[in-house]
């Protein structure tokens, strides 16, 4: 069976920046499970899962356009030091998350401090980012309509 619409995909993959630096890996994990179609996982991946089958090796390499999007200045703020509750002594590089309009998690990055403000990136982290995935698809299956079938299941 081949990846496309209505399967199911388990797959291992390794997830490398243009540095080399690993960011991701399924390696001592459990495989990656997802339903084809359903944006379960980043465009650009997926596009170019269609046609595999069980046992096929793919490197693929995805533009920051049809990842996590480029890297935007206007989801970058700065805030007073003062403004961040008592119990959390704020760090560069602290991912924390704040409530959005809609009571939603919102993560962001403290990307500086200086002079008494924060520098907030709600970027992904993996915004502007070239992508490369190494990956091996361990198994194809139908899926059921929206629920996907595991293993074993009939």
């Amino acid at each position: 069976m081949e990846i496309g619409p209505n399967t199911v995909v388990t797959m291992d993959y390794t997830l490398r920046l243009d540095s080399g630096e690993v960011v991701d890996s399924s390696d001592g994990n459990d495989p990656l499970v997802f339903q084809f179609g359903q944006g379960q996982i980043i465009p650009g991946l997926e596009r170019e899962l269609t046609g595999l089958k069980v046992g096929d090796q793919k490197e693929v390499r995805v533009a920051p356009e049809e990842a996590y999007g480029s890297r935007e200045s206007r989801v970058v703020h700065q805030i007073p030091l003062d403004r961040f509750p008592e119990d959390i002594t704020p760090a560069v590089g602290m991912r924390l998350t704040v409530r959005g309009p809609q009571g939603e998690e919102v993560p962001f990055t403290i990307a500086g401090i200086s002079d008494g403000q924060a520098t907030l990136d709600f970027n992904h982290p993996l915004a502007g980012e070239n992508l490369t995935f190494s990956v091996t698809v361990r198994d194809v299956r139908p899926a059921l309509g929206d629920r996907i079938i595991l293993p074993g299941e009939e």
